[in-house]
C-alpha cells in the first residue's frame, strides 16, 4: 500500500482527494500547510512516503519548498504538484520539473495521475 501525503490548503478539495484515493486503497496524510506537512513526516520517519501531492502556492510557504526539504529527507518521494492558477510563471518552470495536476481535476484525472506517478510512468521531479 502506497502512502500519500495531500498538502492542501482548501480543505474542500483536500478532503475530495483524501475520500478519492483512500477508496482507491492508497494510506492518505493530509495538511493545510508546510509546517502541518512537516510534522506529518516526523510522525511518519518509520513509514516511507511514497507520494507528495501537494498545492503551488501554500499559506506561508509554498508546495516546491516543502518538496525540497522533504526529498532531502526521502530522495525517493515522487512528487505531484497542482494549481489552480495556469497563470503563474512559476508553474511554466514546475511543469518542466515535475508531475502537474491542474486544478480543478476530476475524480480519473486525479487517480489517473497518481498511478502514472507512481507506477513510474511520470519523472518524480528534479533539479
Amino acid at each position: 500500500m502506497s502512502t500519500i501525503l495531500i498538502v492542501e490548503d482548501d480543505p474542500v478539495t483536500r478532503n475530495f482527494m483524501v475520500q478519492v484515493l483512500t477508496g482507491e486503497g492508497f494510506r492518505i496524510f493530509e495538511a493545510d500547510t508546510p509546517a502541518e506537512a512537516l510534522l506529518v513526516c516526523q510522525a511518519l520517519r518509520d513509514h516511507p512516503l511514497d507520494l507528495l501531492i501537494a498545492d503551488h502556492l501554500l499559506p506561508r510557504g509554498n508546495g516546491r519548498e516543502l518538496a525540497e526539504h522533504l526529498r532531502r529527507i526521502n530522495p525517493a518521494t515522487r512528487l505531484i504538484f497542482m494549481s489552480g492558477y495556469s497563470d503563474d510563471p512559476l508553474l511554466n518552470r514546475i511543469e518542466q520539473l515535475s508531475v502537474f495536476l491542474a486544478k480543478p481535476f476530476t475524480l480519473d484525472s486525479l487517480t489517473a495521475k497518481v498511478r502514472e506517478v507512481l507506477d513510474g510512468g511520470a519523472p518524480s521531479g528534479g533539479r
